[in-house]
């Protein structure tokens, strides 16, 4: 059985070189997911975060590093885990 993958919290905003934390639920691992920033609140669209940009990886909890090359300002945050996507969260990268 495959689950969709949920997204539960998002933390607090941060710049560029930032960390962010994701919590959710069915998130799988860094071999089978990814996480897109910038997506419209559809998932289409926005930045793929590089598998460099990840801290550690569980299926209740991501952490990531902010790449340099991410896009500033407000937009939607998905999880994508065995091509299922997550439900969206609001982030913003902060300038």
């Amino acid at each position: 059985m495959t689950v969709t993958p949920v997204l539960i919290k998002v933390s607090e905003s941060a710049a560029r070189g930032g960390t962010v934390t994701i919590q959710g639920r069915y998130l799988g691992g860094p071999s089978m997911g990814r996480v897109r920033l910038g997506a419209d609140e559809r998932g289409q669209g926005g930045f793929l975060f590089p598998a460099s940009a990840v801290k550690s990886w569980t299926d209740s909890e991501i952490v990531l590093t902010i790449p340099a090359d991410a896009p500033v300002g407000g937009s939607w945050l998905f999880v994508e885990v065995a091509g299922r996507q997550s439900t969206g969260l609001q982030y913003s990268v902060r300038q």
